[in-house]
């Protein structure tokens, strides 16, 4: 195994950790460079704009094409939001909305993190974009990428779910208070995309940003902010659509009749890997302490700390806190932490979530007279579709007319809140009329399945994700399996950003038209799968699922699921069951 794979190099830094270094707070040259008239950023800017909530990325559809004329890359840029627990108001969402039509390319992706994707964004567009999302909506993009904290998810319907009676709207607060506390201190945001005081505008046309704030000290981040993203997520015992296990640090809110008494604090948890890397592997968190809700945030801070100060800055692959607690050993890693913190915490109490609901359907909410909705939106892109659903022109519609809450839910789904009963039916009719399922009209492996957007804009993606899934579903489904209750993710690469390595059948892209499948993970999300076929090409993945769904429901126990029969038969048993079907 190399230096490389196992993150333990020269000790030499990674070119990114100078990159921030010198960025004087996330300047950098994006001071100059995103008013000028090229097309794309700088090497530099590239990766400081992330922090600032965007990728820079190109239409790899074009790309041959375009080489063949001798025209560089395509490129356009993704808009990442940041929502705490995915909570916005009917404001917030039309702006939203009216945005993704001037400066986008038409559509909103719902990601599996809670906030909203702008995709097919010239770079003459970040700045208005990024404008107006703040102005108009008084939302951020600040941290919605980048080597910070990011969205911090919590079960979206914490406040308004009858199963939270007792528990009121903690979670949704704490991920409020969360997201504040990390916010990254530098003013270089607020500077480079909202002061319309700093614009300087040349003759040309062009643009930089004039003077600039004076550097701002941060007590969390430092200059160099953290070895790479972290991930915090807020769970309860019966509710785990956040999959907690997958978080840096995941939080479980532990009730006794229904009221929360206490906090399980998970750390570590990480689902992206590169294939062919025995240095990188997914990993559900481990339970680290029990807290109370004022120990919360000192204690996750400490944890954000000493990933600062202790995490691999040398190999971006081999730098998430996972790696650092594999790295040092469990027992090192919590005395790091008791030391940062200055006392310890009591010892965690083991227990798990035991549901994943995903709200779709009509529910009644906590407060009287009041409905949420669970509306189903194909892989997140709220877009319409020929033929087929109208996700944008329905959705606007409802909002605009009863001016109800939106929500936005792990499963890349929508909720509607806040509907009076007597608007019930006509909601139901909009819905209807614009081809929109809620738990209803759609079959149940289709219900459960997530596909990350993968190609034709994301630089990572190494297969197709979200334009293969509808179709591999379909012929799930025209095998017989539409009725099958099993969760299914698929993912362009092995980044897991649709969380395929908790599902009970993950398939994640390897190459061009190549994927991998694993299995047995649990329906709850507190137990990852594992590798049991290779080097499937797109069209082998539907007769291979098939295959084993025809298994299950032949030899598998009477209200076993699949991830649990899976598991129990382990590899060589799923194995001998896809053998003849395709390569394994």
């Amino acid at each position: 195994m190399s230096d490389e794979e196992v993150g333990n190099g020269s000790g030499k830094l990674s070119a990114v950790e100078g990159i921030k270094e010198t960025s004087h707070g996330l300047y950098g040259n994006l001071v100059s460079e995103i008013g000028d008239a090229n097309p794309f950023l700088g090497d530099d800017s590239v990766q400081l704009i992330k922090h600032h909530g965007s990728y820079q990325q190109d239409d790899r559809d074009t790309r041959t094409e375009r080489k063949k004329q001798g025209l560089d890359w395509d490129y356009k840029f993704m808009i990442r939001t940041k929502f705490p627990g995915g909570v916005i108001s009917a404001e917030q969402y039309l702006v939203c909305d009216d945005l993704c039509g001037k400066y986008g390319q038409d559509d909103l992706r719902v990601t599996s993190r809670q906030d909203f994707q702008f995709h097919g964004v010239v770079k003459g567009n970040l700045r208005p974009l990024i404008h107006d999302l703040n102005v108009l909506g008084q939302m951020t993009t600040f941290g919605g990428c980048g080597d910070v904290v990011r969205n911090t998810m919590a079960a979206p319907v914490a406040d308004i779910d009858q199963r939270y009676a007792k528990c009121s709207a903690d979670l949704i607060n704490i991920a409020r208070k969360i997201s504040d506390h990390f916010m990254p201190k530098t003013k270089s945001y607020y500077d480079l995309w909202v002061d319309d005081e700093k614009v300087v505008v040349r003759e040309d046309g062009t643009y930089e940003i004039g003077k600039l704030s004076p550097d701002v000290e941060d007590p969390i981040y430092g200059k160099t902010y953290l070895p790479r993203k972290f991930k915090i997520g807020l769970a309860a015992d019966f509710d785990n659509s956040v999959d907690v296990y997958t978080q840096d640090i995941g939080v479980i809110a532990i009730t006794e009749n229904g009221s929360i008494v206490g906090y399980e604090m998970l750390v570590g948890g990480g689902l992206g890997y590169t294939h062919r890397k025995a240095g990188t592997y997914a990993r559900a968190a481990t339970h680290l302490a029990f807290v109370n809700e004022d120990e919360l945030t000192p204690l996750m801070e400490t944890i954000v700390k000493v990933q600062r100060d202790h995490g691999g800055r040398e190999n971006r692959k081999h730098a998430r806190l996972k790696y650092l607690i594999d790295d040092w050993g469990w027992e090192k890693f919590t005395e790091t932490v008791w030391q940062y913190a200055g006392r310890k915490y009591a010892a965690p109490r083991g227990i798990k979530p035991h549901a994943q609901p995903d709200y779709l359907g009509w529910h009644q909410q906590i407060q009287p007279g009041l409905n949420y909705v669970g509306v189903w939106i194909e892989n997140g892109r709220i877009r319409d579709f020929d033929g087929s659903y109208k996700f944008r022109t329905g959705l606007r519609k409802i909002v605009e007319q009863f001016r109800c809450g939106v929500r936005l839910t792990p499963h890349h789904n929508i909720v509607l809140s806040d509907i009076r009963d007597e608007d019930v039916n006509t909601v139901q009719a909009l819905l209807d009329e614009y081809g929109i399922p809620t738990d209803k009209g759609i079959s149940q492996i289709r219900r459960l399945e997530m596909a990350c957007p993968a190609l034709p804009f994301c630089g990572l993606a190494l297969a197709e994700s979200e334009r293969a899934m509808p179709g591999i579903i379909h012929d799930i489904e025209a095998a017989g399996h539409g009725d099958a209750d099993v969760l299914i993710r698929m993912s362009g690469c092995p980044n897991n950003c649709s969380r395929p390595r908790s599902a009970e059948i993950g398939i994640i892209g390897s190459g061009s038209d190549r994927y991998v499948i694993y299995t047995g993970g649990c329906f709850n999300g507190t137990r990852l799968n594992e590798l049991v076929a290779e080097k499937l090409t797109g069209k082998d993945i539907a007769s291979a699922v098939s295959a084993l769904l025809n298994a299950w429901k032949e030899h598998g126990n009477e209200g076993e699921r699949f991830g649990d029969w899976s598991f129990r038969i382990g590899v060589d048993g799923v194995k001998q069951h896809l053998a003849g079907v395709v390569k394994v």
